[in-house]
């Protein structure tokens, strides 16, 4: 089953999208974009498997506050 899902913020752009049944590495991925403001840049977009999203995930909840 296909799953995704969009989040939209004031700066910033976080797409995510799964697929269960697909068996191909890195199917499942997480995208953010950050909109820019200059018509000489583009946008950017970083983009990461979604084990590499838990481990940012974990990262910032034990070095935010």
């Amino acid at each position: 089953m296909k799953f995704e899902k969009f989040k939209n913020t004031r700066h910033a752009s976080f797409n995510l999208r799964r697929n269960d049944v697909a068996k191909k590495a890195g199917i499942n991925r997480l995208a953010i974009t950050t909109q820019s403001n200059d018509w000489r840049v583009g946008d950017t977009t970083i983009s990461m498997t979604l084990r590499d999203a838990r481990a940012l995930r974990d990262f910032l909840n034990q070095n935010l506050d």
